[in-house]
């Protein structure tokens, strides 16, 4: 037996077995029992537009069912050429084809067959979801309102009245065509909706930082579980709510914020706030129970650039704020240590140095032992300037800058004063100093000496023995500049940006740092007590410190 009156055979068996499938009396249709068959894979549908389909695939699959042969051919006929058709004698022969293959775009039913009416396949369509939108055009020769009402509550799609005009049919099957890839398309751009909306919430769900999406209402759309948690709600209190009704405390802060961001349409990121921690006891310690969060808000806009809302991401910082306290008080504890033993280590350190100096003044030590003194005296003096500039590290760093004691002074006495004590302590070297214009002030002279003291000096250490140091001072209207140059190997760019840190120290092949490099440190933070500058310069031919200093700091 054929497929075809295998079908035919299984339908009409169904027709009369008297088992019902669904009551169909609302629709004037007799109830019929039949089986459905498997529905056809996606992949049988038609393709959309834009596909890498053939010009044939493209063309629209039309299904003509009509137990009247010459009837079907003459539908063919008015069709033309710009459509697949495929003939079918009567209902069951075309469901076995549609359990086979590819769906068409249309069918086009004649009302009156045997075996199943045009209506019973047009109901038979209907309930499988997969052909719920398959457009069907009825041909038939009833003309009465009821029966044209049958028709359309069997599901048919529109109809036409036999006998029937080519260009009638012709028309009202491109309708059906051009509804049925709308069809298409909207529910191609549903699928893909509501996978993107899957990726969405794969994405919210696995984030490790708080993720939602409010719209221009600032109702909530999505959340994820991380952004409840940091709230303390369920994940079930958000959709559908205001930021105002789930979050009543931090509405009033947020709510500015969320509105310029949908009014300018510019992001706002790292709000920093602090919040107690879900589910803490009043009375708990403040320190411990707070969450430290880092907000940040970005527009949602559509592809023509409208904003639609906001996505709101929520980091939790709560243990990088406890990690930087712990270090913050760690390298606090350790200046002020440094301190406690730099101002303490004075004392013994001058009583040292104040018996050498006793030794020496006595002229009853041999020569040997004279020189011994002399070393005890000299390391004495480096270790009391360490012990300053350790002192003073700890000032800059804990007490808000070094303090100052400004008065009237000269600069340029200053500095003569600075260059006579250095030429003595290297007698072989000279330095070359240069003014013009005012030199006058109100500075911090003590500070000061220590600034130049330590740009002459390492201008000296850091230079060829047979150069020539410079030192220039120039007066302007508001501010005076003085300028220590020096010949030698350059300081290599990426040591320039760190020259200014604390500890840290030039490397040149002609000079072995020495000290604990802090000198520069402390020269600049003495110079932006007077609201200053220190810079540095540095290039094959000469290395330049630049200080500017405001008169009236």
């Amino acid at each position: 037996m054929s497929h075809h009156a295998h079908a035919k055979r299984w339908f009409l068996h169904a027709r009369y077995s008297g088992v019902s499938r669904r009551p169909a009396a609302s629709q004037g249709i007799e109830p019929k029992a039949m089986r459905l068959p498997p529905s056809p894979p996606t992949s049988a549908f038609p393709r959309p537009r834009g596909s890498d389909a053939s010009a044939e695939e493209a063309a629209p699959r039309v299904w003509v069912v009509d137990d009247s042969a010459s009837e079907a051919r003459f539908i063919k006929t008015a069709l033309g050429t710009g459509f697949q058709v495929e003939t079918f004698p009567d209902g069951a022969a075309m469901l076995e084809r549609l359990h086979s293959g590819r769906a068409p775009d249309v069918v086009v039913l004649d009302w009156e067959m045997p075996g199943m009416s045009g209506p019973e396949v047009c109901q038979f369509l209907r309930s499988q979801p997969e052909m719920e939108v398959l457009p069907v055009l009825m041909l038939t020769a009833h003309n009465r309102p009821e029966d044209l009402v049958l028709g359309l509550r069997a599901g048919a799609n529109d109809y036409v009245a036999k006998p029937f005009r080519t260009e009638e049919v012709r028309a009202r099957v491109n309708a059906l065509v051009r509804t049925k890839r709308l069809v298409d398309e909207v529910r191609r751009a549903d699928r893909e909706k509501a996978e993107a909306l899957a990726q969405l919430d794969a994405l919210l769900i696995s984030s490790p930082v708080g993720l939602s999406l409010l719209d221009r209402d600032l109702r909530f759309v999505r959340v994820n579980a991380r952004m409840a948690m940091l709230d303390g709600l369920p994940l079930d209190a958000y959709v559908g709510r205001t930021l105002g009704e789930v979050l009543p405390r931090m509405a009033p802060r947020l709510e500015p914020v969320l509105r310029r961001v949908l009014e300018t349409g510019e992001p706002v990121e790292e709000l920093a706030f602090s919040m107690k921690q879900p589910g803490a006891a009043p009375d708990a310690d403040a320190a411990g129970s707070e969450l430290h969060l880092m907000v940040g808000f970005h527009p949602v806009r559509t592809t023509g650039g409208e904003v639609v809302g906001v996505g709101t991401v929520v980091v939790d910082v709560t243990r990088h704020k406890q990690a930087e306290t712990e270090l913050r008080a760690a390298a606090e504890f350790r200046e002020r240590f440094l301190g406690i033993v730099g101002h303490d280590l004075r004392n013994p350190l001058n009583a040292i140095r104040m018996s050498a100096s006793f030794l020496i003044a006595s002229e009853q030590m041999p020569a040997p032992l004279m020189r011994t003194a002399g070393r005890i005296v000299s390391s004495a003096d480096r270790m009391t300037r360490m012990i300053t500039e350790l002192l003073d590290f700890t000032r800059s760093r804990l007490g808000g800058g070094i303090p100052l004691t400004p008065g009237a002074m000269d600069l340029g006495g200053l500095v003569r004063q600075v260059v006579e004590e250095l030429e003595l302590v290297h007698p072989s070297r000279v330095v070359k100093v240069t003014s013009t214009g005012t030199l006058t002030g109100r500075w911090d002279a003590d500070r000061l000496t220590q600034v130049l003291s330590n740009l002459v000096s390492n201008a000296l250490q850091y230079s060829p023995p047979d150069s020539v140091v410079e030192v220039s001072l120039q007066g302007g209207p508001e501010q005076v500049v003085a300028r220590v140059a020096n010949p030698g190997e350059p300081i290599a760019p990426q040591e320039l940006g760190l020259l200014f840190h604390p500890f840290q120290r030039a490397h040149t092949g002609a000079h072995v740092p020495s000290g604990l490099g802090l000198g520069l440190f402390i020269s600049q933070q003495i110079v932006r007590s007077h609201r200053g500058t220190l810079t540095v310069e540095s290039d094959a031919a000469r290395t330049v410190f630049t200080l500017m200093l405001p008169r009236g700091s």
